[in-house]
């Protein structure tokens, strides 16, 4: 096809003289206009049409072949991910239920219920929405939030703290579930721009900045842990890992006090002698034994060689750090200094930091095994190793030194921490110096055949009516954030958002997303494209177009690309073709954007964009080997997702052995014997129990209020336990009830081990132990 193409090209220029672009009169061909004769014939509309085919007809298949074997890795990988973050989420669950069953504050049978729902979740079958009207409307639902990150960035500052993981889910294991897809990373990443400018602009000092476990820091922690992190982790930190645990018996414990305790225990065990010191002595009478001194002594020395080669293998892996992580540093970088005038060069580094090693190295180096970093069974010591060096890092993080009454046996690493400040803060800086987001992420579009696969999501139905119920619910924000009605109209549409289904019942949903969302304008996005963009994504539109043609066309308007485009657009008129119809609409609007901005010339006839698309099609070598390589690389990480979920099922059977053990041990396992055991056990009660505000804030429950004094004797507050372990406390003034407040048991409990002993609410700061203590004495005693 291509050659006769090409004869049939040269036949035609030969009896007609072509127009030069400057209007004057053509010359016989001869030197440089032979040249530019022949480069027309090179580059003219009909040789496109013989490089797409020829392309098809050689190399076309093996490249399709290896891009829809990239198609199906990455899918698989998104929906593997999915399952693992589920897997996570449910065992964290389950770990504080048992938890709960240990303190006798939920009863056994509602344990094993919800091992019994997770079994059923992670088995549902995938369907298909059967009314019309619902695949419609939810596929224009999903289309509109992951293309307009307005959406999505104003919901994840609206969730209460029991709603973010359930939008975490969806949102980057659904919305943006692939995580090798450029165009989803650039979708996801404009998201995060937007919550991030929104919780700079709101900061008011940088000292506590991005610490507090807000939707945005667990988003940034959720993305850190998909694929590409998790590849960087296993490539930075395995082998020093591996240093550290590979040595069950190695001992690194510094704390004097903690050092006396053990060297006391070990002279007692070796010498079968009672010891005759003083067993428990302070911090600092410890330090100054010179026997634990000398203990001591080499573990400093080995924790700064270990702490150096962290610090070392971290500085190196600069190149290898995925250009998403490394963006999101630069945004840090960026926002911080225009926000905070006046900060210093450590205060910004100390935020990067604060992302870059406590969210996303910090948690790979505490529980390596939960990062499928390594295979050993850790000992006591080695975690207590890992700890330290952790705490290292930490505070290398927060550019401060060890000091003060809680750590100062770890002062002495001070000097070496000094002497790699300036190092690490060096690193810090040149993570965010990348491209920007359009620049890097110019997605190489050509040859992606895969793509042409219908968009869709993998989605359960309980997301997509959580999401649903969500956007009702803050409907009128989210309008106004984005000054667009698209969405407000279109959830007036669907009405109410169906109610969560069982788990058992939580089907999973192939849910195609349409082209467009209904009723916009296919050009409007070009209008902020840099001008690179803009014309990457012409030469892919010229591409596509010529791709959907059939060959019989190859022979109209052969140097004229205005013709071959009216030509596209009656066939897809006639094939009733919306798609292809966009795409000659979108392109003649790109054309005229590139000929004001001076990248094409339209009395040439775009010759520079019909020489550039040629050329790069012609490059099928480089595009076959990157998608073989890519396929490869990827089959690494499936295995590696396959390893973990196999890990994270295993820790499930476990517990579920244990609660089946637990189970087994009821002295009978008749009915009624059964019933009689479960009557013993602490079950909670209804209630309401209703105090006044007066009384709270004298039980020392209520810790702060903003209600103004002489309006608290009108303050009531009622507790009511919805269901084991959930609260809901409806706030009533003069007997009209104001505010509605809801309480989970598994937070406080959580809030409590962790140390965050005061939880705020709109207009009261509560002590978190002594509001576990009142739900305990009037729902579970």
């Amino acid at each position: 096809i291509f050659r006769r193409t090409i004869v049939l090209l040269i036949d035609r220029s030969m009896a007609v003289n072509p127009t030069q672009s400057n209007g004057s009169s053509p010359k016989q061909p001869g030197g440089k206009e032979r040249d530019r004769s022949r480069t027309d014939v090179r580059h003219s509309m009909s040789s496109l049409f013989g490089a797409v085919n020829a392309q098809d007809a050689t190399k076309g298949d093996l490249l399709a072949t290896n891009q829809k074997a990239l198609y199906e890795l990455k899918r698989e990988i998104s929906m593997m991910s999915k399952s693992n973050y589920t897997w996570e989420q449910d065992i964290s669950s389950l770990d504080k239920k048992i938890a709960l069953l240990i303190q006798h504050r939920i009863t056994l049978e509602e344990v094993m219920n919800q091992t019994g729902d997770m079994n059923s979740a992670h088995q549902a079958r995938t369907t298909t929405l059967k009314d019309k009207k619902d695949r419609e409307h939810y596929g224009q639902l999903f289309l509109l939030l992951q293309r307009e990150t307005v959406y999505i960035a104003t919901l994840a500052r609206l969730v209460t703290v029991g709603e973010i993981d359930n939008l975490l889910q969806t949102v980057m294991f659904t919305l943006y579930g692939n995580q090798y897809d450029d165009e989803e990373e650039h979708l996801l990443l404009s998201m995060f721009q937007r919550v991030l400018r929104a919780e700079f602009d709101e900061a008011t000092g940088i000292g506590n900045f991005l610490r507090a476990n807000t939707a945005l820091t667990r988003m940034m922690t959720t993305y850190t842990r998909r694929g590409p992190g998790q590849q960087y982790l296993k490539q930075t930190l395995t082998d020093i890992l591996k240093k550290v645990t590979d040595n069950p018996n190695m001992i690194l414990e510094i704390n004097p006090a903690r050092v006396h305790e053990a060297y006391v225990n070990d002279y007692e065990t070796n010498t079968g002698q009672p010891y005759t010191g003083d067993r428990k002595v302070s911090q600092e009478q410890a330090a100054a034994n010179p026997q634990i001194q000398a203990i001591i002594k080499p573990r400093l020395k080995k924790l700064d060689e270990l702490a150096s080669q962290f610090v070392q293998a971290i500085i190196a892996s600069l190149n290898n750090v995925p250009y998403g992580i490394r963006w999101i540093c630069k945004q840090i970088r960026e926002l911080a200094r225009d926000k905070f005038k006046d900060a210093t060069r450590e205060q910004v580094c100390s935020l990067i930091g604060g992302f870059f090693l406590l969210r996303f190295i910090n948690p790979a180096v505490v529980t390596p095994q939960a990062f499928m970093l390594v295979d050993a069974k850790l000992s006591a010591h080695t975690r207590r190793n890992l700890t330290l060096l952790a705490k290292i890092l930490q505070n290398l993080a927060n550019n401060i030194l060890f000091g003060g009454v809680k750590e100062a046996y770890m002062s002495p690493l001070n000097d070496w921490m000094t002497s790699v400040r300036e190092k690490l803060n060096n690193f810090m800086e040149d993570l965010t110096r990348v491209d920007n987001l359009d620049d890097h992420l110019q997605l190489d579009k050509y040859l992606r055949l895969a793509k042409t696969n219908e968009p869709s999501l993998h989605i359960t139905l309980n997301e997509m009516y959580f999401i649903h119920a969500l956007l009702k619910e803050h409907v009128d924000v989210l309008a106004k954030a984005a000054s667009d009605n698209s969405l407000k109209g279109l959830l007036n549409e669907m009405g109410p958002a169906p109610p969560q289904l069982p788990r058992k019942d939580n089907e999973n949903v192939e849910l195609s997303l349409p082209t467009r969302f209904r009723g916009t304008d296919t050009s409007a996005d070009s209008k902020v494209m840099p001008p690179e963009q803009l014309y990457t994504e012409t030469k892919y539109l010229l591409f596509t177009i010529i791709k959907s043609l059939p060959t019989t066309m190859a022979t109209i308007g052969a140097n004229d690309i205005k013709v071959v485009l009216l030509e596209a657009g009656k066939y897809a008129q006639q094939r009733r073709d919306v798609a292809l119809s966009d795409k000659v609409k979108k392109i003649h609007n790109n054309c005229s954007k590139l000929v004001e901005l001076g990248i094409l010339v339209e009395g040439d006839n775009y010759a520079k964009l019909r020489k550039d698309t040629v050329q790069e099609i012609s490059n099928f070598e480089d595009q076959i080997r990157k998608t073989a390589g890519d396929s490869e690389r990827l089959k690494a990480v499936l295995k590696s997702i396959h390893a973990h979920n196999e890990f994270l099922k295993e820790q499930y059977n476990a517990y579920k052995q244990y609660l089946v053990n637990v189970r087994d041990k009821i002295p009978s396992t008749t009915p009624g014997a059964a019933a009689k055991a479960a009557k013993g056990r602490t079950k909670p009660k209804g209630g309401p129990k209703t105090y006044s505000h007066n009384k709270l804030q004298e039980m020392r429950v209520i810790v702060e209020s903003e209600v103004p004094e002489e309006r608290r004797n009108h303050i009531n507050f009622s507790f009511a336990c919805a269901s084991p372990g959930l609260f809901d406390v409806t706030v009533s003034y003069r007997g009209r009830s104001i505010s509605e407040l809801k309480l989970q048991l598994d937070d406080l409990l959580e809030r409590q081990a962790n140390s965050h002993l005061e939880l705020e609410t709109d207009f009261l700061k509560l002590n978190v132990n002594l509001l576990i203590y009142l739900l305990n004495k009037d729902f579970m005693s």
